[in-house]
Parts: structure tokens; sequence; C-alpha cells
């Protein structure tokens, strides 16, 4: 990994949750690359049966992935830090709440207790929570691993319906051999049997290499993604003994009657937390917050449920297999995810409140047009010969017209009478619900996008260009805060025009070139801004050299990705050194016999600095939970 912040901060968070030698090894890892397990021997200092351990608990947790291969005779194993892993330690905690919210506190025990084991089959893991919701003198006798936990489980059959839950909607996913081996060489292993397999139907090496590439992508990407079926990792469940099977109920005479199946988790499973769906559900919630800032509080509901009901069909947030993001390949391009206003209305959430919350123009009353007097035909008359109609339209056709649209708005307006009040409520509820819908596409930003009419209009999301908004404006406001309104001024110029000169820039932004000189400066050496010198002559002079500055977005996301990594490292280092200093107090709060009797074993000075000590705590954790953000918002949205 290039970035030096990145990898100290992988550190630090390994260095707190699994302690010193882990941190030791991941560092060497990090600075050294892949390594065989000599080598981390002798780097890190260690003896040779304590870095085994060491690897096992890594590996474990999917912190630290291997490959073996043959070398000179010999199998020889070679490590390297999966350091994004690493980085998704900080997620455990919106991980937690976000499956307590869905699946309640079964679900979140469940989650935070895989957090902890990193994988583990279905069958140990209910083995263990059978076990720890027995008495507490049997839990002592039984043999076995035991899980901790917070509030007792109902049922270990409630515990398997909420894991097929989870399962199904892809919170956890199936553990295969890839997860645990090198990217690189899983790559190269399956290069070299396609261009085995595919080198008889291919004459030419660069069509051979073309077709590899395509193949290569499409398998990478499927095994990254895994298996989309509904009923994966599950199984028929067995039906009781003596009892008789279930039979669906039969919709038409023409329907056969057949038997329902019940499934159930397999539970030869090894499963783990999938990382990727949580991210999608972390930028709904984002995407949300900013509908929320710019529609408003109903519209972003509405669009929460949008997002909520395409969910399930979306599985990463950006490309998968490595493909980059503006790159054109031969494949048909995906197809958005649509959904009809009419499909969103069916399951809609109730506690929504639509009415009113859209400010509807008032109806325009048309008068009825007066009959016609006998006076008023020698005015018709001279009307006719000086008309302005068209196609020579005369008055009583307008009229006849006029009348014909009142008879419609009139049935129009009268429709509803005739349905029942609940199918009124309903129909008003999508016109509401399609007017929010109109609201977020006609935006500036583009939360939705619309793909045809049917079912009172289809829209879709165009993630990739949300994401580069997000992106655009956390840029542009740690701009503003950085340099000021002028400098964000001067960032949407250049982004908008391209490469310009001083001067250039002076005239747009209607400012002097002193004033905007030292903001220019100060906006290259933080990376958000380029410069690049363009000579008149040769060989090159200061005096006739354009100096032209311009916007890399790609280069200045990066370089503030790594400044924030840099930040959240300053930021668990300072969390550490507090908490260094009052080491012992904590270690006393922490006492049972303390804990039973607070009033009597803490001093006053004790529980003033213990509520100092607390306080910061929060903050700095908030802080970093604020810095993590920005990181997904660059990084994985």
């Amino acid at each position: 990994m290039s970035q030096a912040s990145a990898a100290e901060l992988c550190t630090l968070l390994i260095n707190d949750i699994y302690g010193e030698v882990s941190s030791k090894v991941v560092a060497v890892l990090l600075q050294r690359g892949r390594l065989p397990l000599i080598q981390i021997c002798h780097h890190t200092q260690l003896p040779q049966k304590t870095v085994k351990q060491t690897l096992v608990v890594l590996i474990q947790q999917h912190l630290v992935v291997h490959f073996s291969h043959i070398e000179g005779g010999n199998n020889v194993c070679y490590y390297e830090c999966n350091w994004t892993q690493a980085y998704e330690l900080l997620h455990a905690g919106r991980i937690i709440r976000t499956v307590e919210e869905i699946f309640g506190t079964d679900g979140a025990l469940i989650a935070s207790n895989m957090l902890q084991l990193g994988h583990a089959r279905v069958s140990d893991f209910l083995a263990a929570y059978g076990i720890s919701t027995k008495k507490a003198k049997k839990a002592r006798e039984a043999e076995g691993p035991t899980i901790e936990a917070d509030a007792p489980i109902s049922s270990v059959e409630t515990l398997k319906e909420v894991m097929m839950n989870m399962l199904r909607d892809r919170y956890l996913v199936e553990v295969k051999q890839h997860h645990v081996q090198l990217r690189t060489d899983v790559e190269n292993v399956l290069r070299a049997d396609l261009i085995q397999k595919l080198r008889r139907n291919f004459t030419s090496e660069l069509k051979l290499m073309k077709e590899v590439n395509i193949q290569l992508r499409a398998k990478l990407k499927e095994m990254e993604i895994g298996d989309t079926a509904v009923n994966n990792g599950l199984k028929r469940k067995a039906a009781p003994p003596g009892g008789r099977a279930k039979k669906r109920k039969k919709v038409s005479i023409y329907d056969d009657e057949e038997e329902e199946v019940e499934w159930e988790i397999d539970e030869n499973l090894v499963l783990r937390i999938n990382h990727d769906k949580f991210l999608v559900v972390f930028r709904n919630a984002e995407l949300v917050s900013l509908a929320e800032q710019r529609v408003g509080k109903v519209s972003a509901q509405v669009y929460g449920e949008f997002l909520k009901r395409i969910e399930p069909k979306i599985f990463r947030c950006r490309n998968n297999a490595g493909e980059d993001e503006d790159t054109n390949d031969d494949e048909a391009p995906q197809k958005n995810i649509k959904l009809s206003c009419l499909e969103l209305s069916r399951n809609f959430n109730p506690d929504i409140d639509l009415e009113g919350s859209i400010a509807l123009p008032p109806k325009e009353v048309k008068s009825k047009p007066r009959k016609r007097s006998y006076e008023d035909s020698d005015d018709d008359g001279r009307r006719r010969n000086g008309s302005s109609k068209p196609n020579g339209k005369h008055h009583h056709d307008s009229d006849e017209e006029d009348e014909e649209s009142d008879e419609v708005d009139e049935w129009a307006e009268n429709n509803d009478e005739d349905l029942d009040p609940e199918a009124v409520k309903r129909k008003n509820r999508m016109k509401l619900i399609k007017q929010h819908l109109m609201l977020l596409a006609e935006d500036s930003f583009r939360f939705l996008q619309s793909e045809g009419n049917r079912g009172m209009g289809e829209w879709s999301v165009n993630y990739k260009e949300l994401g580069k908004t997000m992106r655009s404006i956390e840029l542009e406001r740690i701009v503003e805060e950085r340099f000021d309104s002028v400098g964000t001024r001067l960032l949407r110029i250049i982004k908008d025009k391209g490469k310009l000169d001083e001067k250039q820039i002076a005239n747009i932004a209607l400012l002097k070139q002193n004033q905007i000189r030292a903001v220019l400066s100060g906006m290259q050496e933080c990376g958000h801004l380029e410069l690049q010198e363009v000579p008149r002559s040769i060989p090159p002079q200061v005096n006739r050299t354009y100096f032209l500055w311009y916007f890399d977005e790609q280069r200045a996301n990066a370089l503030l990705l790594s400044d924030v990594y840099k930040a959240m490292s300053r930021n668990m280092q300072r969390t550490m050194v507090e908490k260094e200093k009052r080491k012992h107090l904590i270690e006393k709060s922490e006492r049972s016999d303390v804990k039973a009797n607070y009033e009597e074993y803490m001093t006053k000075n004790e529980k003033r600095e213990l509520e100092i000590w607390r306080t910061r705590e929060e903050r700095l954790l908030v802080q970093l939970m604020r810095l993590d953000r920005i990181v997904m918002i660059l990084r994985d949205f």
C-alpha cells in the first residue's frame, strides 16, 4: 500500500483491538508487502511460534490473506495484509446499529459476535449460543466455545430464522476460498487457466488476450458478488415426523395443488459479515440526508423508501473486479434498476404523512360564456372580416370547445365519487408520491431520473453521477473552510472553464490578481489545484511562459483522502495518550467492587477527572466518525 498515512491508521486500529504483537506483524506486512513466514519472523524479531499464532488470529479476522505455491520443489506460503478489511474495523458500531434497526436485538447480537469471530460455521455458532442461554452450571460443565450475550436468546429456531433472513438479504455471505487468498494470485491463476483453455480457439495472440480479459473480468465480478440466488445457502426444511406436508393454496381451478416448500439455513455454511452490503446501506442514508437538505424532509422520506425498495438488487457501491469507472468495454452496458410509482406505493410506509407536504396551485375557475344577444351580431360581423383567429375559427366554435372542456373537467373531478373511500385515498397518495419523485428528479443534483411512463412513471438512480456530486460537495466544503468563499469561487471557475491563467481567472472572478495569487498558491500546496507551465519559446524562459491553473479531480481526492487518514491517526493517538494519563483511574472505575459501591470508593476529584475523560473521549470519537464519513464518500461511494 502506497499511502503511509493509511498504513499508520490501520496499524493503530489493530493495536487498539488485537494488541501490540498483531500490530507489529501487520506493520511489517504493510511496509514490505507480501512476505513468507521466515521473513516476517526476521523483520519482527519474534519467535516463529508467536508469529504463527498471530497469523492464525489475523487470518480468522480476514485482516491477512495468504497464498501457497511451489518454489524450487518446496511449498511456500506468502502473507499479505488486507488493509481495507482492517479499516472496516471502524464500522463495527454502525453495522451493529443498522442490523438492530432491521432485524432487532437478535440480529444485533449475531452481527456483534460475527464481527468478533471474523467468520464462523453456522452449526458451531448455534451450539455456542445454545450453551450460553442455558444455566450457568450446565455451561461450565459443557465443553466448547461459548458466546456472551447481553440479552437472552428466545430459542435456537428464532436465531436460525434471523440468520436465514440476514443471509437472504446478503448482510451475511458464505466464505469462499478466494476470500482468504491474495487477489493478485487468484487473478493470475484464473488468467493462466483461461489462456490454456482458449488458446486452441484463437490464432492471433491479440484476440486471445482480449477474450481472456473479458472472461477474466466476468469471473472476478462473479466471485466478488457471489451467488445472488434467493435460496442460496438454504436447504429444504425436513417435515415433522408423522405430520402432513403443507399445500400451496390454489389460486384458480386450473392450478394444481403443490407442496409448499419451507427453507432453513444450512448449518454447514461458514459465514461472515458482508461489508460491501453495509456500504450500500450507508450510501443510501447519506443520499437521503443530502435530499433532505436540498428538497425537504417529506421528499427525503419518499426517497428513502425508494432506495429501500431497490436496495436488495444492489450488491456493491463501486464497479467490480477492478474495472475503472470511465472505461468503455465491449460488453453491454448495465441496465438501470427501475421502480415504478405504482410498485413503490404498494409497500409504502403508512407512517409517512404526505398530506399537505406539497403546495398545489389553486384551480382556475372557468367562467361560463354568456349568451349572445341580438345587439352583439353587428360586432360579430365586423370581427369576422378582421378576425385574427387561425383557419377562420368563429366565436361560437370556441364557445362549444369551452363547454366540452368544462364537461371533461367536471367528469374528471366527479370520477372519484364512484370509488371507495380507501381507493380514493390510495389514488391521492399515489399522486403525492409521484409529485415528490418528480421534485427529486427535477433537482439539479438529479436524485432520480425518469425511465418511462409504466405504472404512473418509472424511475431509477444514477449512483455514479450522485457519487461524483457528493465528492464534489465534500471537496468544496473543505476548500471553503480552508480558504473561505474566495477559494470555493475560484475552484468552481477552474472546474467549469478548464485551464486558465491568473489574469483570466481574475477577470472571470471579478477580483484583482494580487487578491487571488495567494489563494491559488495555497490551494496548490494543499493539492486542490495543479499548475502547468507552457513555454512560448525555446529555450524556455520564465517571462515567456504561460502558467495555467487546472483541476485534477482524481489527484485532489487522493491527496485529500491521505490528509483525512493522517487526521484520523492523530485522533486515535490523542485518544490513547489521554487514556494512558488516566490509566489507573479507569482501571479502578471498571472494578466490580467499585461499580457496586461507586459513591463510596470514588472521591470527588476522581469523579470529576473521570467525567473529563469521558467527555474528551466522546468528542474524539465523534470527530473520528465524521472523518470516517468523509473517507466513505471519497473512496467507497
